[in-house]
């Protein structure tokens, strides 16, 4: 008896371990790493800055469940989440990224108990749990104020009490669950489809493999469980406004790029002379859409993408793929231990893998980290699964093979974070608006001495501005909320579309005394800018970020 409480306190000790580690790799240097802030980042902490003073977001609506950044109306759990850190801690970077890197760590415990209820083994749940910890793709998105973290957080934990639940039959873990799913809801799009999918998934195992198992109360409950699911999730995307807002912005029916593969294949068939019947048969909505469906889908299992080209757009680590190099042998090793094994229970992995990349694959952004983010925790819970079984099979010299795998972890790792933490700051960093904090100083310095500031809309829009000027949210909703719209703005802001407003030639563009102009830093330099001050602000690579020009007089652009 000793040994075994013995034994479930050393497991403790180990998670707790492993959590202060995950909380360490995701709070050190927050506020500095991503480098530089993205605009969706900046919307999210001033909406939250808007509600905690207001109670209406930026777009002057009261509580809303729906936020419009771009026209793509996101739900909104992450920005009232974000009020408390905001409250604490001010507008800043540290207070918008809190709540993802926080629930990022707390997401330690739900894959623990994810993985234990599906293999009531400790030592693969704390593995997993450890895979999570140091991931590069969970700790990169947990940084970067991510709210499909959070809502992993609540589906891990969800399916977790679900899955236990049908374990010991016990309906309270049912309707936690099923309350826990729903929560990840509000956070993210993709849960909508995906949770719904899975859960009927789980419906379909317990009255077909585990029904002789299963009294029929737990069944009848557990039904009405995924029913009420449904009618929340339905709600949400069709009786309240916006629920289909981003779907219609990014799916492939939509999408130009989509339909003009298919007209090129007809006009193709037409140069060819090809009966109207056979270009019919073979250059159709349904064949053109299935296989641009079935080429998105396939691209998130491709193994250049996991493990080697590393991560798109502004999560792009130079180099790092999802997962670590040394993870690929153990994951393709679980998948084929899994695949053979008697336990249905396991089927649970495979069903929730396949179904990972099903909604992303619905949309047109090649590789898109958060839509498929779902799938990522099972590989890690895999891997786990193949390195215990690894391990298990080694009968003399565990301690080397065990010694070896913490070197290769540590080696890639450890490249990772260089990747991370020293490339990061110079490689790509148009992608994160790098360079906006020192403009926004020099504004703020010149801000009492000139009457308008034009800006341009190319380098992040109204968010920034709003977040990094803490500028009044009553004031900006006394204004009409008049976002980024061209020619528009608020105080003495106007957004135009011009990436060099002083230089170009638009009659639109108002040019008046006392004004400062916030251009690209791609602009060039003419001769009509020896006649004003002006001055660069550098990213971290030296390169320019913006050209900042402060004119006084007028009779300069009179005489151009």
């Amino acid at each position: 008896m000793k040994l075994m409480l013995k034994g479930k306190n050393i497991f403790s000790i180990a998670l707790i371990v492993v959590f202060i580690l995950s909380l360490f790799l995701r709070f050190y240097k927050l506020s500095s790493y991503p480098v530089g802030f993205h605009v969706d980042e900046a919307s999210k902490g001033y909406t939250a800055y808007s509600l905690l003073h207001t109670g209406k977001d930026d777009n002057n609506n009261f509580l809303p469940l729906y936020i419009d950044i771009f026209g793509d109306n996101s739900p909104s759990g992450y920005h009232f989440l974000d009020i408390i850190p905001v409250s604490l801690f001010g507008l800043t970077e540290f207070a918008v990224r809190f709540p993802g890197a926080f629930t990022g760590a707390l997401s330690i415990f739900a894959i623990f108990l994810l993985s234990y209820s599906i293999f009531k083994d400790k030592k693969i749940s704390l593995l997993s749990a450890f895979l999570l910890a140091i991931s590069p793709w969970h700790i990169n998105l947990s940084r970067a104020s991510s709210e499909s973290i959070v809502a992993l957080f609540f589906i891990l934990l969800g399916f977790a009490s679900i899955i236990w639940s049908i374990h010991a039959q016990k309906i309270k873990f049912i309707i936690a669950g099923a309350f826990l799913l729903s929560i990840s809801f509000l956070f993210y799009q993709t849960p909508r489809a995906f949770v719904p999918l899975l859960f009927f998934a789980l419906v379909v195992l317990c009255f077909s493999i585990w029904k002789t198992k299963l009294n029929n109360r737990f069944k009848k409950i557990f039904i009405c469980a995924f029913i009420l699911l449904l009618a929340f999730d339905f709600a949400l995307i069709f009786l309240i406004s916006g629920g289909t807002g981003r779907f219609t912005q990014v799916n492939i029916f939509n999408h130009p790029e989509t339909r003009l593969v298919l007209e090129e294949q007809i006009r193709e068939d037409g140069v060819s002379q090809t009966s109207t019947f056979i270009t019919r048969l073979f250059h159709n909505k349904i064949t053109n859409y299935f296989l641009t469906y079935t080429y998105n889908y396939f691209e998130y299992f491709s193994l250049n993408f996991l493990f080697i080209k590393g991560l798109p757009a502004w999560y792009s680590i130079p180099n790092i793929g999802v997962f670590y190099l040394i993870e690929m042998p153990f994951i393709l090793l679980g998948l084929g231990l899994l695949a053979f094994n008697k336990n249905k229970t396991y089927l649970i992995l495979l069903i929730w893998l396949i179904l990972g990349p099903a909604v992303a694959a619905l949309t047109v952004d090649e590789h898109n980290l958060q839509r498929a983010l779902v799938m990522y925790p099972v590989l890690e819970i895999i891997a786990a699964y193949g390195i215990i079984y690894s391990i298990s099979k080694v009968k003399n010299n565990k301690k080397i093979m065990i010694t070896i795998l913490a070197i290769l972890f540590f080696v890639n790792s450890s490249y990772f974070f260089h990747q991370y933490f020293i490339h990061t700051k110079v490689h790509q960093t148009w992608y994160r608006n790098n360079g906006f904090p020192k403009m926004i100083d020099l504004i703020k310095n010149n801000y009492n001495n000139y009457d308008y500031i034009v800006s341009t809309r190319s380098q992040g829009g109204y968010p920034l501005f709003l977040f990094y000027l803490k500028y009044d949210p009553k004031k900006y909703q006394l204004e009409e909320s008049p976002k980024d719209k061209s020619y528009k703005g608020f105080g003495k802001f106007i957004f135009v579309p011009d990436i060099c407003p002083f230089t170009s030639k638009n009659p639109l563009i108002p040019k008046r005394n006392k004004t400062i102009f916030i251009e690209d830093g791609s602009c060039k330099e003419v001769a009509i800018l020896q006649k004003v001050p002006f001055e660069y602000v550098l990213r971290e690579d030296g390169t320019k970020a913006f050209r900042i020009v402060y004119l006084q007089n007028n009779q300069i652009l009179s005489a151009k």
